[in-house]
């Protein structure tokens, strides 16, 4: 992660409603790579564990999230879904969330705000 979780996150909720930040992005290099099952289920587990050190970082700055979960939810502008975390902080709802939308695409490790 080039900024951290934190920093992100301030950016955010100081700008306008709506924004997106990444926090890591994986491109397959390959058609073969993005068809890689063995692949593509440890970029999950690795997703999964950055996901895991961005929420707790996050928790200690806002609270515990008021909502986590492992599929899409209806402020988050991502498809593909498979963990996110929402935490309301004064009028607005931070969330962390990643996704992988379909084989060949990136899967996202994102932070934004509605």
């Amino acid at each position: 992660m080039s900024k951290t979780a934190k920093a992100l996150a301030k950016e955010l909720l100081d700008g306008d409603p709506g924004g997106l930040k990444e926090l890591r992005i994986h491109e397959f290099a390959d058609d073969e790579s993005a068809h890689d099952d063995e692949l593509t289920e440890r970029l999950y587990a690795d997703f999964s564990a950055e996901f895991e050190r961005a929420q707790t970082e996050l928790s200690t700055q806002y609270g515990l999230p008021s909502r986590t979960g492992e599929t899409d939810d209806e402020i988050i502008p991502l498809n593909g879904v498979f963990r996110f975390a929402v935490w309301e902080v004064g009028d607005r709802q931070l969330f962390a969330a990643a996704s992988h939308e379909d084989r060949g695409v990136p899967i996202l490790l994102m932070l934004g705000t509605a």
